[in-house]
């Protein structure tokens, strides 16, 4: 069963306070697993990317953080995506245009389907793979499994217009 990614579209006012506080509690829970205080600004960047739901560039996770926490520097950024990514918290792939974006993972072992076009980050649960698969004594310690394609709406997007925009791929952005 596929999980839907958190949507980023706008929700009623005590529904957005609800989700916000979520994101907050869930950015913090993330940080303090890292064994780091949860400064303004790392809270930001973690919380930048949990509502965008999408792969975001180091540059892109900058900007939205600073709306924030005006003090963010890309060099906390990159420190902040290094340790997240050590202790198994976000998903690292390559866009695209070639660039590396980074997306929010709950907590759990899971795969993602990514969207080519879009960034859109979507969880696959429960595990496709099974913990421990035989492989003639290969002692397997860990796997990835990315489904890559088109989400619904850029497909529906590509099917509506066959020529598309070729600036807007890759960007982890919508188009």
């Amino acid at each position: 069963m596929i999980q839907q990614a958190s949507p980023s579209a706008p929700a009623a006012p005590g529904m957005a306070a609800d989700l916000a506080a979520s994101r907050r509690r869930e950015a913090d829970a993330a940080l303090a697993e890292l064994g780091h205080a949860s400064t303004a600004a790392r809270r930001a960047i973690v919380e930048a990317m949990i509502a965008s739901g999408r792969l975001e560039t180091p540059e892109q996770l900058l900007h939205d953080a600073r709306e924030k926490a005006p003090a963010t520097s890309l060099a906390t950024v990159y420190r902040t995506l290094e340790r997240l990514d050590a202790a198994g918290r976000i998903k690292r792939a390559t866009l695209a245009s070639g660039a590396v974006g980074y997306g929010f993972c709950g907590t759990g072992h899971h795969e993602h389907a990514i969207c080519l076009r879009c960034g859109l980050l979507q969880p696959i649960r429960p595990c496709l793979v099974s913990d421990a698969p035989d492989l003639a004594g290969f002692q397997v310690s860990s796997h990835v499994l990315d489904f890559y394609g088109l989400c619904a709406r850029c497909a529906s997007e590509a099917g509506a217009t066959s020529s598309g925009s070729a600036e807007a791929e890759g960007t982890g952005r919508p188009a």
